[in-house]
């Protein structure tokens, strides 16, 4: 498999591909990447034609490594243009449900994540470590989520939301798309589009432009 980006995201993968066994993962990176070990470990590309070489000969599946969502957004058409397929990463050492819902193309779940039956996850999310994921909630496409964060039973968070550190969301909530969340705060009350978020109860700042 290729993973798209070789910084901090990547550092995280690394370790799980190790524990994994796997030897044969391939990164890309069009700047050299502050991070030795994983240069040490595996092969690193930088263009086009070595990319479009890899999905002909040895694996079609990339995987995006970057933490800015615009970022994956951009690479994933970049990607798929040159003939790739946009693959999901879920940590092995976690507690992921073998009855989840569905997890969306390009969605990333690191170590440490707990996500219970009947869970909806979106495309090109990032789930941070030691997250929880009550049954029956849902998560749209796009979000980052913080470490520490539970999203509670059968609550929802749109698409495009930011969910800082620690915040937690209590159940059946239903938090808009395009939100913000503070870290530390707690979300008692539905959240509407495009609001910042912050406290404990979390209360509204301000709305972000559309």
């Amino acid at each position: 498999m290729l993973f798209i980006g070789a910084g901090g995201l990547a550092a995280q993968l690394f370790e799980d591909l190790l524990k994994m066994k796997i030897e044969d993962a391939v990164f890309w990176s069009e700047t050299e990447t502050e991070n030795i070990f994983i240069k040490e470990k595996f092969k690193i590309i930088s263009t086009d034609e070595e990319v479009v070489d890899y999905f002909t000969n040895t694996s079609k599946d990339f995987v995006i490594c970057l933490g800015d969502v615009k970022q994956r957004k951009k690479m994933a058409e970049r990607f798929t243009a040159l003939g790739g397929n946009l693959a999901s990463f879920i940590s092995p050492f976690g507690n992921f449900s073998p009855y989840v819902k569905s997890i969306g193309a390009g969605t990333i779940i690191l170590r440490d994540v707990d996500v219970e039956p009947s869970v909806t996850i979106g495309e090109l999310c990032l789930l941070n470590k030691q997250t929880n994921f009550g049954h029956g909630c849902k998560v749209g496409a796009f979000c980052d989520i913080g470490p520490m964060v539970t999203v509670s039973a059968d609550a929802e968070v749109g698409d495009n939301c930011i969910v800082g550190m620690g915040t937690i969301i209590i159940p059946r909530i239903k938090v808009g798309s395009n939100v913000v969340i503070s870290a530390g705060s707690v979300v008692t009350k539905n959240i509407p589009d495009y609001a910042v978020v912050e406290g404990v109860p979390a209360a509204i700042r301000f709305y972000r432009k559309k």
